[in-house]
């Protein structure tokens, strides 16, 4: 309707009319590119708000699990501290509570990390959407630091794990696994699964199979050796997460 108008218009030598025609055609593709603009500009902010918040609930488990994970290398520090004791004849430690925490310090803890949205918002191109500079940053700190995995794999590979274990009977193993092995712990994030070694137990081993499994770990040659090298490995570790989440910003963002 608006080029026929033209069209005669022109032929007409209408000027004026034709003046008016064009300004009308330049003012609605100028207002339809602007349309457009605030339309796109409106769904990379609807984006931007669903990714940060997605990300920033998906760094809250990371966190939790990495304070988890940290509590957890404590305990796990104190009992080979007080296995030690234990082997080494402290008579204040008793063959019960030396091989309970010799069991508690060969133990490890790791997760399975949680970075779908992470990878969603980076294979999208859509990282640079997220306003929060801070965000962004400890986001991409967090998921590539390697000591998470570093922790999987020397607790995976300790010689005081394979030791302990080559030398203890596979019903001692047992019975302490049942009565003194990591538990799970209710959250409130039914995404979070935590497990803890920070409980009191009893074993229901006897005074002389306590006796007998006390006294082979005490002649292993190498037993001491390693767990002396697994202690300072934790306390070690434990050093390196409290680092990593107060050098990336995780404190920060939620440490109540």
């Amino acid at each position: 309707m608006l080029l026929r108008r033209v069209i005669r218009h022109f032929r007409q030598q209408e000027w004026t009319a034709i003046g008016i025609d064009f300004i009308i055609v330049v003012m609605g593709v100028f207002i339809g590119i602007q349309v457009s603009n605030w339309n796109t500009a409106k769904q990379e902010q609807e984006r931007a708000t669903v990714y940060s918040q997605r990300l920033k609930e998906e760094l809250k488990v990371e966190y939790d699990y990495a304070v988890a994970l940290y509590d957890y290398l404590i305990s796990t520090q104190q009992a080979g501290n007080i296995a030690y004791m234990g082997l080494m004849g402290e008579k204040s430690v008793n063959d019960e509570v030396t091989l309970i925490n010799a069991f508690r310090a060969s133990q490890y803890n790791w997760y399975e990390r949680r970075r779908s949205a992470f990878d969603e918002i980076v294979a999208s191109g859509a990282l640079s959407l997220i306003p929060s500079a801070e965000l962004r940053e400890t986001a991409i700190g967090m998921y590539s630091t390697p000591i998470f995995e570093i922790m999987r794999s020397e607790g995976q590979s300790s010689d005081y794990r394979r030791l302990f274990r080559e030398t203890l009977t596979p019903a001692s193993h047992e019975s302490l696994r049942q009565s003194c092995g990591d538990r799970e712990v209710d959250t409130d994030n039914q995404n979070l699964t935590i497990l803890i070694l920070s409980y009191e137990c009893k074993t229901e081993l006897s005074q002389a199979v306590l006796k007998k499994e006390v006294d082979a770990l005490r002649a292993q040659p190498d037993l001491l050796r390693a767990l002396k090298l697994r202690n300072a490995q934790i306390a070690g570790r434990a050093i390196d997460i409290e680092s990593t989440l107060r050098t990336l910003g995780m404190n920060k963002l939620y440490s109540k």
